[in-house]
């Protein structure tokens, strides 16, 4: 189905009509004061679903486009379809609106085909962020960017795998984010938090005493959403909760380093020790210990929950899931899988990459002195 946003665009031009230069006789015009709202970049933006900004236009109801008033080519069969987007608009707004009673404050939101945003930062500092509504937009279609990511890399089937869509939360004030986190997530949290499954949710403050500049936000929705994510597909169960850790963790990391460069983020669940581990670039230190044959066993940590992984193991979980993705391409999904079907270490690496533990092992080992090198990167 057509976005609502686009639907109408899609409309033949009426029958012999050829004379009107308003609207090139589609009937349809773009709406004044929606064309002023950076909802849709050059070149538009077919995963966006529903905008609480364009929805809320009286003349449009979020379709962006009106009748025109130059000629008749808009006829009853397009108002008819007009009518029933313009009332699954409101449906939905509506929805939205629940959300704002509860935060006692009109909020921007939006949803795309693999996410809802609710979105309470009043600006940030890139390219198109300066109002609440266009930094919304930024990070919608950065969120969409990630799941391109995520199904590739898997893979994953984008409309088949997954059991819903994550709802991200973003504030700049502390109080919503504590009083979001505890309604949303179910639990209270003044920083990060999340609720991982079948329907998860992510909330995080904006706090610049720890997320100092913009990219570090962008970094810390990119490590939880991973983690929302990898608990949401296949089977709506977070791997971290049943002995995979290793997966859970790493993943979420593996996509810092690709996207970023380097780890600046923790999961919630992890222990405050986290924040005095080395974080940046993991590569030498992971080689160092190859080399010196101080790695941790494999199978001992593969045996563990995401919350029992101490702050070495999580640089080595990552650098066991870079192993796979990099060397094993197109396995990780079924990995995945079969670690949460809470199948034994044993049998899922023997299963999706015909590898026991102990050749698993000797081949990471391989990978690491071929691929990291010693020097840290600048």
């Amino acid at each position: 189905m057509l976005s609502p946003l686009v639907l109408l665009l899609a409309l033949p031009a009426a029958f012999g009509r050829d004379d009107c230069r308003a609207c090139e006789d589609t009937g349809l015009v773009a709406c004044k004061p929606c064309a002023r709202l950076a909802c849709l970049p050059e070149g538009g933006n077919e995963q966006l679903l529903f905008c609480a900004e364009t929805i809320a236009c009286e003349d449009c109801v979020g379709l962006r486009v009106v009748p025109c008033s130059k000629c008749d080519a808009f006829d009853q069969a397009a108002a008819a379809s007009r009518a029933a987007s313009q009332a699954e608009n409101r449906a939905w707004l509506e929805k939205m609106r629940a959300v704002d009673a509860f935060m006692e404050k009109e909020l921007q939101h939006v949803e795309t085909k693999h996410f809802v945003l609710t979105f309470g930062i009043r600006r940030i500092d890139v390219k198109g962020g300066s109002t609440a509504h266009g930094a919304m937009h930024v990070y919608e279609r950065r969120l969409e960017e990630l799941f391109a990511f995520f199904v590739r890399d898997l893979p994953a089937d984008a409309e088949q795998d997954f059991f819903g869509k994550t709802h991200v939360f973003l504030w700049d004030n502390a109080a919503d984010q504590e009083r979001a986190s505890l309604k949303y997530t179910l639990q209270p949290s003044k920083t990060q938090s999340k609720l991982m499954g079948a329907n998860p949710v992510v909330s995080i403050h904006y706090d610049k005493s720890h997320l100092h500049e913009e990219f570090e936000l962008h970094q810390a929705v990119v490590h939880q959403v991973t983690h929302c994510l990898l608990s949401n597909v296949f089977d709506g169960i977070w791997p971290g909760n049943v002995r995979g850790g290793w997966i859970d963790a790493g993943l979420a990391h593996w996509y810092e380093v690709a996207l970023f460069g380097g780890v600046r983020h923790y999961c919630y669940v992890e222990g405050d020790t986290m924040r005095t581990f080395q974080f940046g670039r993991w590569e030498p230190e992971v080689r160092k210990a190859v080399d010196a044959d101080e790695t941790p066993g494999f199978l001992g940590l593969a045996s563990k929950h995401t919350t029992e992984l101490t702050p070495e193991e999580h640089m080595f979980a990552w650098s066991f899931v870079d192993f796979v993705l990099r060397a094993r391409p197109g396995t990780f999904g079924a990995l995945a899988r079969a670690i949460k079907a809470k199948r034994p270490v044993k049998e899922a690496l023997s299963s999706a990459l015909g590898l026991s533990p102990f050749e698993f092992e000797a081949a990471w080992r391989e990978f690491v002195r071929t691929n990291y090198s010693l020097k840290k990167r600048r």
